[in-house]
């Protein structure tokens, strides 16, 4: 984010995860860096496809530019004087979807000066550039700074100096307000990793934070990461992996992100990049916009690869899913009645100390031999045969035991089995994952 793009405030990332890392490695060699046949454009962010392109915002002038694949110079493309873009900053390729989510801001409004555009969310072809959609700000809105895109499409975009989300959901018309936390102030780089969490950075407070997505769609609790180094004036943020993000950051220095948890390691990749502001990853490089003007080429090759975005869930298996979630919570409340009614009569429990049925697990979350007080679900998957369902998650488990409080990582595997129009747990055994 540069500092002086607030003389534009009329008032003031499949994920498509790893989408980007996807393109050419050859492509991305044959380059050192990315200029743009342009002079006084003042790119803020830049984005990929995966088959190498990449792509331009201008603050200044509004147009987009393109780099072909191996071009290393990037030409004037969608135009602000036919689109009516101004002072462009995040944009997000989306090959899936075959979209370039652009960040417009309105210019003026200062000193008299009239105000020229409007800030808004847009969307534009990927392959022609022509114009999908605009999505206004609310009045007196921030900055439309940063976009991210989730496996089931639906966009997410950052507005700094209000400190809030606002969501995209697909076949919608118009943004919501998805979050609104002062903790975001100056909310810039927006990311989806694998756990199903969206990660924003503050650029002025160099922190970094999770929005977990409840199973409703609605935001959970704004979660401070702590990081194993500090981070000064944090921009672009992009998911390299399920776990990995890989940011830029204006005092030069663009590092690797590996999230566990509420904790990031932090492995710096390159350090003496003037004002870096914006990262994109092809092949095993990174692209890093320097001194809001050019993108240099970092050698990086990320410690995960990212997966290709799966299929969203099915109706059937997002609700077994949701009601998997559901029982999380009910474990957490001791609602032991609610429970037992999903339980199915030959359920099966399977711990780190026994297994046992259904009236035993009954008893215990009842009494608190067990307390359940808080899974961290990272990554849920749902399958269902016939009339039975299987659902693995990898979660984070904080418990009571017999007194004891302990934290353990965990791969549960939950069976339901639909009896008379209803799912019923069957069995729900817990896996501890070494080494983590």
């Amino acid at each position: 984010m540069s500092k002086h793009i607030t003389r534009y405030v009329p008032g003031f990332f499949a994920a498509v995860v790893g989408l980007t890392c996807l393109g050419s490695v050859g492509d991305a060699q044959n380059r050192t860096e990315v200029t743009i046949a342009d002079t006084g454009v003042t790119p803020e962010n830049l984005t990929s496809g995966r088959d190498g392109t990449v792509y331009f915002g201008s603050m200044a002038k509004g147009t987009i530019y393109r780099a072909a694949p191996g071009a290393a110079r990037a030409e004037p493309w969608i135009l602000a004087s036919v689109t009516g873009l101004t002072n462009v900053l995040g944009g997000l390729a989306d090959d899936r979807t075959n979209t370039l989510w652009v960040c417009q801001n309105a210019t003026g409004g200062r000193g008299g000066a009239p105000v020229v555009g409007q800030t808004a969310l847009r969307s534009f072809d990927l392959t022609s550039g022509a114009p999908k959609g605009t999505y206004p700000f609310p009045p007196n809105a921030g900055i439309c700074n940063d976009i991210a895109v989730a496996a089931d499409g639906t966009a997410y975009v950052s507005e700094s100096f209000r400190g809030r989300i606002h969501r995209l959901r697909p076949g919608a018309s118009q943004l919501e307000v998805w979050v609104a936390d002062q903790q975001l102030d100056v909310i810039d780089g927006l990311a989806l990793l694998a756990d199903g969490g969206v990660y924003a950075n503050n650029f002025s407070s160099g922190k970094l934070y999770r929005i977990s997505v409840n199973a409703d769609g609605s935001a959970g609790a704004v979660v401070p990461i702590e990081t194993s180094l500090p981070f000064v004036r944090p921009d672009g943020l992009r998911a390299v992996g399920p776990r990995t993000l890989i940011q830029a950051e204006q005092q030069g220095r663009v590092a690797e992100l590996t999230i566990d948890g509420s904790r990031a390691s932090v492995r710096v990749v390159r350090e003496g990049l003037p004002r870096a502001s914006g990262v994109t990853v092809i092949g095993d490089s990174a692209f890093v916009l320097v001194d809001m003007s050019r993108a240099v080429v970092v050698p990086y090759r990320p410690r995960e690869r990212a997966t290709p975005p799966i299929a969203p869930p099915t109706k059937a298996e997002q609700e077994i899913l949701d009601l998997s979630r559901e029982k999380w919570r009910w474990m957490s409340e001791k609602k032991a009645d609610t429970l037992a009614a999903l339980f199915h009569d030959k359920a099966v429990f399977v711990h780190m100390g026994g297994s046992w049925g259904k009236s035993q697990e009954v008893e215990i979350i009842r009494n608190g031999g067990i307390h359940y007080k808080h899974a961290e679900i990272f990554e849920s998957s749902a399958r269902i045969i016939d009339s039975t369902a299987i659902v693995l998650s990898r979660i984070r488990l904080d418990a009571v035991v017999g007194g004891n409080e302990v934290t353990n990582p965990f791969m549960v595997t939950e069976v339901y089995v639909r009896e008379k129009g209803a799912w019923k747990l069957a069995s729900l055994s817990f896996t501890r994952l070494l080494g983590q």
